[in-house]
């Protein structure tokens, strides 16, 4: 768990995420790694294509055609920190996992997931002068109709507003497996034997970022119980049989 300091060199650690609501302890895997942004894969048209076939597509205040093209805010030198986190299908619930219904098992893990990222996101781009693309669809209004779904032409959040990896043009399944060599995994009609659930956010800080900037942001989230680096950390680690 040393600082990141090289282009390239993948890290992973656990998270011992600890649920506010259920208080149910979730770990989840975190890989991070800086690279530059020709290395992600580029396909603005296919995704965008992809993209027209969700809901949110036209009407969602971070999704395409609002979002912006990758190509208009960056260059393929700029330097790029990729977080990805990995939800293990053997944490959820009993309840989660006995459900026949795809629709429950994707919710329940997205719902962790993608605030988790995002909430990462909002934290870095506090501390360090960067922007970063989110994950799905904009976090910047939780609990609340996004303004452009209800027929408004402006966010109402703006410093909030979030566009995904996905909605910038960025191939996000082979980029993961091209960077870190994971597979991604959805639900399906019949397909219950998803091994984990998948998400990354892209964070664009300009110069190399110290890993102990992620670690104390996580350290100081409401949902960390156990603390990175500490000797109750570890000891949960090694209960938890996790590597």
């Amino acid at each position: 768990m040393n600082p990141q300091n090289n282009l390239y060199t993948k890290e992973f650690f656990w998270y011992l995420y600890r649920s506010q609501s259920s208080h149910n302890l979730y770990p989840l895997e975190i890989g991070t790694l800086f690279c530059q942004v020709g290395d992600l894969t580029y396909e603005f048209d296919k995704i965008r294509n992809a993209c027209k076939q969700c809901s949110n597509y036209g009407h969602g205040g971070g999704c395409p055609p609002r979002a912006p093209d990758l190509k208009s805010f960056t260059s393929t030198e700029d330097l790029v920190w990729v977080i990805c986190c990995r939800f293990w299908s053997d944490f959820k619930t009993k309840k989660v996992a006995n459900s026949r219904n795809p629709a429950i098992h994707w919710k329940f893990q997205d719902a962790i997931l993608a605030r988790f990222l995002a909430n990462i996101g909002y934290a870095v781009c506090s501390r360090i002068e960067s922007k970063f693309l989110s994950t799905g669809y904009c976090m910047g209004c939780p609990g609340k109709k996004c303004n452009f779904k209800v027929g408004k032409n402006y966010c109402r959040n703006p410093k909030k507003r979030t566009f995904s990896m996905e909605a910038t043009g960025i191939n996000v399944v082979d980029t993961v497996s091209k960077l870190f060599g994971i597979e991604m995994h959805w639900y399906s009609k019949g397909k219950l034997d998803v091994p984990y659930m998948l998400k990354c956010i892209a964070i664009f800080p300009g110069e190399l970022v110290d890993l102990k900037i992620l670690f104390d942001i996580l350290n100081e989230f409401p949902s960390c119980d156990y603390m990175i680096g500490s000797s109750n950390y570890y000891a949960k680690l090694l209960e938890l049989n996790l590597k």
